[in-house]
C-alpha cells in the first residue's frame, strides 16, 4: 500500500475497563468496505492501553488514530 493509501484510512481504537484496561483496534483501508478487525490485549493501567494503540497504528502506517473509551455500562 503506498504512503497515501495508507494516510487516508481510518485506525480506530477502543480502550475499556475490564479486569484491567482492554484495548483493541479496527482498521478500514481505502477502496474497502468492511473494516478489519485487529488484536486484542489486556494492560493494567490505561496509559498502557492507549500506548499500545499508538504503537499499533505507527506500525501499520497510519498518521492518525481515533481512540473510543467504551462505556462501564
Amino acid at each position: 500500500m503506498d504512503e497515501d493509501a495508507k494516510t487516508q484510512g481510518k485506525f480506530i481504537g477502543f480502550v475499556e475497563h475490564f479486569d484491567g484496561w482492554r484495548a483493541s483496534f479496527r482498521t478500514l483501508k481505502p477502496g474497502e468496505v468492511f473494516s478489519q478487525e485487529g488484536e486484542t490485549r489486556m494492560f493494567a493501567t490505561e496509559p498502557e492501553a492507549v500506548k499500545w494503540l499508538h504503537t499499533q497504528a505507527s506500525d501499520l502506517g497510519f498518521s492518525s488514530i481515533d481512540i473510543r473509551r467504551k462505556s462501564d455500562d
